[in-house]
């Protein structure tokens, strides 16, 4: 529905231009008192959310001189994140995880009203950022305007219509809801789009929620929880990023069969167990396994939230979240500076030739890491192939026998093969096309992940995933040629032999009848009907015999030609990947040399060498 926006959390826009203030007298609130009697034992919040402390930002400011002098500007933007997040007067959550999960189901029920966007494929593509508020809004917002609607179902049309005609550097939903959570208790919640999706940049958008919220939220479908995918983004993305507060919520546990809920449960219990966290396991829905209803239904969430809201140790836990961040930082700037003072160890006349070597250096020991990621990734896709084969050659041989147990109780083979066969093959090709497509995405999506951990832990950066579709379900709708095999209508020809046959028993009946042989004729006459209804009949298993020789060609023809395309969709998928990744490298290089020609332009000063060890000292101090 919406194209996600990497730039969400960057300078959020929030003040409202001239043109659209008018529009507000079209502004209609139709939102209504909240009343949950859950939040009743929590007042409203009178907890400073805000952790301001003015040696920490005079180290902020120290550290951003730092970097500007180190050359290292890429790293203001993570430190103007840290001033964000401690300074934030808002409880933030943020909902993450895969697409089709219920994140944004789980939204519209904490905020008491069914108006994000909701399905069983990614609706929402785009970040949205839920306040308190009395005046209920959406405001679609770009670098060029701001647009107020009211919050109903029909202003999500009308915001895609409007974005079809500006051009998208960067867009953002503000929905404000009248409801005691978010008013009262200064919560806001980030929807986010499923890291999964494949759109660019929605991957990144989870990252940096991540990055500035008190509490995230993971909700895992019961259908299929814990895959090997979320499994890893919460290890290493939710845990790496050091979320202060974390639960997983079991969603969809109504689609499971009732005896086997307290299994899914139970298992996914023992998985987070497994992580060495103490995350909390929550179920969206009320009422659907016993024993658990204090883990159950909206009300219990929000009051989750509150509890940890209101706990003492709210600051103190934003405090030791920002020092790991600026602690990061430190060792960066660190590695630089360290690098200066070697340059300017050396003499002069040797100043420049071992600048350079520094820098060829960099780049060795970088393009053997980068190679090794390209190893990896590689063989990551090599792996793919190798889940096709087993996958592709399990459901060809289920489908050939399907088809050809369905052929052995067909009547007319040449009615069958010219009409349900090819329907009956088309909808088999279309659902082997959506299990690949399904499988796939994630097997990738896992692998981006896992590529996204090494590169944010190396270089501080992550590359969006490729938005592409892999199985086509073009590919496998016109995949079976049908090989031209003679056959004839046995319908029809049933038909005229009956008709033969019928003839041929009156005409006998009444000529054997002059002879006074009445019997006989019958006798003939049906004689010849069994035999030609033998024959009939060898003629169909002849014809099915023809045909199973035929389907036994084909099928695997069909699966060959699919599962080539496929393969190759797959193979530039990933290729595509590892040249991003290597360009994402490449930039990180060229900061670090230029971190080392700025180095040695600043060794012809003599106090220089002084200059650089006194940040360093004073970068030690900053981490403490």
């Amino acid at each position: 529905m919406f194209l996600k926006n990497k730039n969400f959390f960057d300078n959020p826009i929030s003040s409202l231009s001239k043109e659209n203030q008018d529009s507000e007298k079209f502004f209609q609130n139709d939102s209504e008192e909240s009343t949950d009697s859950s939040l009743a034992d929590y007042k409203a919040t009178e907890t400073e959310l805000r952790f301001y402390d003015p040696s920490l930002l005079e180290k902020l400011h120290k550290l951003e001189i730092l970097c500007n002098e180190a050359g290292r500007s890429d790293l203001l933007g993570q430190i103007s994140d840290i001033k964000g997040y401690l300074f934030s007067k808002k409880f933030t959550v943020a909902v993450v995880g895969e697409f089709s999960r219920g994140k944004s189901t789980l939204v519209n029920h904490l905020i008491e009203k069914d108006i994000i966007p909701t399905g069983d494929i990614p609706t929402t593509t785009l970040p949205i950022r839920v306040s308190g508020g009395l005046r209920e809004s959406l405001v679609y917002n770009t670098e060029k305007e701001h647009r107020v609607f009211p919050l109903s179902e029909k202003s999500w049309d009308a915001i895609e219509k409007l974005r079809g005609n500006v051009a998208k550097s960067r867009e953002e939903i503000d929905l404000t809801r009248n409801c005691s959570l978010l008013i009262e208790h200064d919560v806001e919640i980030i929807d986010t789009p499923g890291v999964n999706s494949q759109v660019c940049g929605d991957y990144c958008i989870a990252e940096q929620a991540l990055g500035i919220c008190d509490c995230a939220i993971l909700p895992m479908a019961a259908v299929s929880p814990f895959s090997q995918s979320e499994e890893m983004f919460l290890k290493e993305r939710i845990l790496m990023k050091k979320v202060p507060r974390i639960m997983v919520v079991l969603t969809k546990l109504d689609l499971i069969e009732e005896k086997q809920r307290i299994s899914v449960i139970e298992s996914v219990r023992r998985k987070l167990h497994s992580l060495g966290s103490d995350i909390p396991l929550f179920l969206s829905s009320e009422n659907l396994v016993q024993g658990w209803e204090e883990h159950s239904g909206t009300k219990v969430i929000r009051n989750q939230l509150l509890e940890w809201l209101h706990e003492s140790s709210h600051v103190s836990l934003k405090k030791k979240r920002a020092s790991q961040e600026i602690e990061a930082i430190c060792s960066d700037l660190e590695t630089v500076y360290t690098c200066q003072l070697e340059i300017i160890a050396e003499k002069e006349e040797k100043r420049s030739q071992a600048a350079e070597n520094k820098k060829q250096q960099l780049l060795r020991s970088s393009q053997i890491q980068w190679d090794l990621l390209e190893i990896d990734m590689l063989k990551r896709c090599s792996h793919n192939f190798e889940w096709i084969a087993n996958m592709t050659e399990e459901r060809q041989q289920d489908i050939l026998e399907k088809v050809q147990i369905e052929l052995t109780h067909v009547s007319n083979p040449k009615e069958w093969w010219e009409k349900d066969f090819p329907y009956r093959m088309k909808m088999e090709m279309i659902s082997l096309g959506n299990a690949l497509e399904s499988n796939l995405q994630a097997f990738y999506s896992k692998d981006v992940n896992w590529l996204n951990h090494l590169l944010q832990e190396k270089y501080g950066s992550c590359i969006p995933p490729q938005n592409e579709r892999i199985a086509d379900k073009n590919i496998f709708r016109s995949s079976i040629m049908q090989q031209r095999v003679e056959l004839q209508d046995i319908k029809q020809a049933r038909l005229n032999s009956r008709i033969g046959t019928g003839v041929a028993t009156v005409s006998g009946y009444f000529l054997f009848g002059l002879f006074g042989l009445s019997p006989l004729g019958m006798a003939v006459g049906i004689g010849g009907g069994i035999i030609s209804e033998i024959f009939m009949n060898k003629r169909v298993e002849s014809q099915k015999q023809a045909l199973s020789r035929a389907i036994q060609i084909g099928l695997p023809n069909a699966f060959s030609n699919c599962i080539g395309t496929v393969e190759q969709n797959i193979r530039e998928i990933y290729i595509s990947t590892i040249r991003t990744m290597k360009q994402s490298c490449l930039n990180w290089a060229k900061v670090q040399c230029d971190a080392i020609d700025n180095a040695q332009k600043q060794a012809k000063d003599p106090e220089q060498k002084d200059k650089i060890k006194q940040k360093l000292a004073e970068l030690k101090t900053l981490a403490l």
